[in-house]
């Protein structure tokens, strides 16, 4: 017995869209290329998250080399070595943090530096000038100079943890208008 054989071949790929309408290949290539939009744009927000452990992190990294620094003021010798080499570390641990920050969301896009400050044009002057304010009051209230400083990189830093917090709220809601 032999196996019954087709009269005619499948029709190949583009001649199935033939007698469909022609806007319909169109209208799929708008579709997928907005879905591709979308996509990016999403890339794009979730690569401006930054993970929570970041503010407490930056946080610390700003403090610590001025509680150390306070720690050595008066004893001299070592203790000064210490402090310039944990100022130095602290600077280093804040680039990492920056860069673990940008690898955690996932999603890398470069930005320019000028696109970077564009971004925090309103935050990053406002931390700065609470942080002024903040060693302000600690120098009128007659506090040291390292009470004045771990003050004033104390609200630096909590400045840095207040921005991420708002900026990922407002990441995460442009997601959710986007889903």
């Amino acid at each position: 017995m032999s196996m019954p054989t087709p009269s005619s071949p499948p029709p190949s790929p583009s001649h199935e869209n033939e007698g469909a309408r022609p806007d319909a290949s169109a209208e799929y290539a708008a579709g997928a290329l907005s879905d591709v939009t979308l996509a990016q744009e999403r890339a794009g927000l979730r690569a401006g998250l930054t993970p929570a452990w970041y503010g407490p992190a930056a946080a610390v990294a700003l403090v610590g080399p001025s509680v150390v620094r306070a720690w050595s003021d008066g004893r001299g010798g070592v203790a000064t070595v210490i402090a310039l080499l944990v100022s130095v570390f602290g600077l280093g641990v804040v680039v990492v943090l920056a860069r673990a920050a940008r690898r955690g969301a996932g999603v890398l896009v470069a930005r320019s530096w000028t696109r970077r400050l564009r971004r925090s044009r309103v935050v990053l002057p406002a931390v700065f000038a609470a942080g002024a304010i903040a060693g302000l009051v600690c120098w009128a209230a007659g506090v040291s100079q390292s009470v004045a400083q771990i003050g004033v990189f104390g609200v630096w830093g909590l400045g840095v943890w207040g921005a991420c917090l708002v900026r990922n709220a407002s990441i995460r809601r442009a997601l959710r208008e986007l889903a």
